[in-house]
């Protein structure tokens, strides 16, 4: 679990970190093959131009008499290349016979002939000129490590000429320029990245507004089905599922229209017959309140299904000058309702439906805390209303179940006690269409705080 935390979130993300690390990586193990070789070919093609030079200025020094030996040893010498002219044999203490200095005896054996141990010595003073610590440092730093190297050769009289060069031995496979590389590949490969991988995750960037939009709106612009084949298979699936659900909705809202409105007309008949009876008695009263109480019921569910099926444009509203209208109305009613928003605040969304949700919550905090308090919160995100008052609150285990469709925390569907329980079902399902939710919670102090949480940019369909 620990290692999933350390990885990014994001699809995206993880997949630009996988193509980064791996191609560095790949362009760095190529870069080493790649510098080995180079390194390899450059060793073998110095050694070979260092050997030719030294059997050029041995076969020099061996043409010159004696006398102007010394003089023609100074002369031919430079910074890299010192050489000398003498009669001594050179101490043999340090004489090396690797292999890869094979060149030079084979440069200098058209001259000289076959050269032994006896007439050639290679002595490497690489570890007495350059301490392995600066030869570390030198090589760190991207630079090519010197080796000295001391040759004599034999001449035909008996002399000896000694050479002592200095040169690279070889070069680091990371120098500046291959650095350079490496940071301009990553560079590449991150732009690149970033864009492919977009524009890969793109489709399932859509597939997530579409499910979002779908979840306000059911009624929402289908999924374009463009993009690779799976893209619009999938696409193809998302609409027909969204097909399904609209289909689903509008029939059950058809249905409860359809059984409202022909409900109307028995339970109008039954007010007739009731009222027409010679005498009244107590009976008659009990009937004419439930075929009341009937009506009412089935005027709501009208009204319920016709809210839902509602398809009202957005636009900018002033939604502190719409709370305060519905705020003024009410305390103009004689009930205690306090709003104290001095600043516009605009919002896009749907007024009637606004209206709608914003009055069901002040009147039932007036209706059953007998007063309300209204307070706005904004931020760049977000909107946030609150509706609370001094009432006795709501069981916590009801909380949620009050904005199911015809619950109600009163048994009875009498108007006088709180009516059908529709209002905070249309509450939750204005808020929700807007991006938005309402959640309710006893307050502390006691009574009830309803707070609707709307976005600052609601994704709503727009006709």
């Amino acid at each position: 679990m620990g290692t999933m935390k350390l990885l990014p979130d994001s699809i995206r993300t993880r997949t630009i970190l996988v193509l980064v690390i791996g191609l560095t990586v790949s362009h760095m193990a190529s870069t080493a093959v790649y510098s080995t070789d180079r390194e390899q070919a450059l060793a073998s093609a110095n050694e070979q131009m260092v050997a030719d030079r030294l059997a050029v200025l041995a076969r020099v020094i061996d043409s010159t008499p004696d006398n102007l030996r010394p003089q023609v040893a100074e002369a031919i010498s430079q910074p890299t290349l010192q050489v000398s002219w003498g009669q001594t044999v050179p101490a043999a203490a340090d004489h090396i016979d690797d292999s890869q200095w094979e060149q030079i005896r084979a440069s200098l054996r058209p001259y000289f002939g076959p050269l032994d141990e006896k007439r050639l010595h290679v002595v490497d003073l690489t570890a007495r000129a350059q301490p392995d610590l600066t030869s570390a440092l030198h090589l760190l730093h991207g630079g090519a490590m010197t080796r000295h190297l001391q040759v004599s050769v034999g001449l035909a009289d008996g002399s000896w000429s000694q050479f002592h060069l200095q040169g690279a031995d070889r070069i680091s496979s990371w120098s500046r320029q291959s650095l350079i590389s490496t940071l301009v590949m990553l560079l590449g490969t991150l732009i690149m990245a970033i864009w492919a991988t977009g524009w890969i995750t793109a489709p399932l960037a859509a597939f997530a507004r579409a499910a979002e939009r779908l979840g306000m709106d059911v009624s929402a612009e289908p999924l374009a089905e463009d993009g690779p084949r799976e893209v619009r298979v999938a696409a193809r699936a998302f609409n027909l599922m969204q097909r399904r659900i609209r289909s689903f909705v509008d029939d059950r809202l058809q249905f409860l229209a359809a059984v409202s409105h022909d409900l109307r007309s028995p339970i109008t008949r039954l007010r007739l017959r009731t009222e027409q009876l010679p005498i009244e008695t107590l009976q008659q009263t009990k009937m004419l309140r439930d075929l009341d109480e009937m009506e009412q019921m089935v005027a709501s569910s009208m009204a319920f299904a016709k809210d839902e099926a509602t398809d009202e444009p957005a636009q900018a509203i002033d939604l502190a000058a719409l709370i305060g209208t519905i705020c003024d109305d009410m305390t103009d009613a004689g009930h205690d309702v306090v709003f104290d928003w001095p600043h516009r605040l605009v919002y896009r969304g749907r007024p009637l439906a606004m209206k709608r949700l914003f009055a069901n919550l002040i009147e039932n905090a007036v209706r059953y805390g007998h007063d309300a308090r209204v307070e706005i919160s904004s931020s760049p995100e977000r909107v946030e209303i609150r509706v609370s008052d001094h009432g006795p609150g709501i069981p916590t285990q009801q909380l949620e179940q009050v904005f199911r469709p015809f619950y109600r925390l009163e048994a009875s569907r009498n108007k006088r006690t709180g009516g059908l329980g529709l209002g905070l079902a249309t509450v939750r399902g204005i808020a929700r269409a807007h991006g938005g939710d309402v959640v309710l919670r006893n307050l502390t102090e006691g009574g009830l705080c309803a707070t609707v949480t709307l976005p600052n940019a609601p994704r709503i369909r727009e006709d």
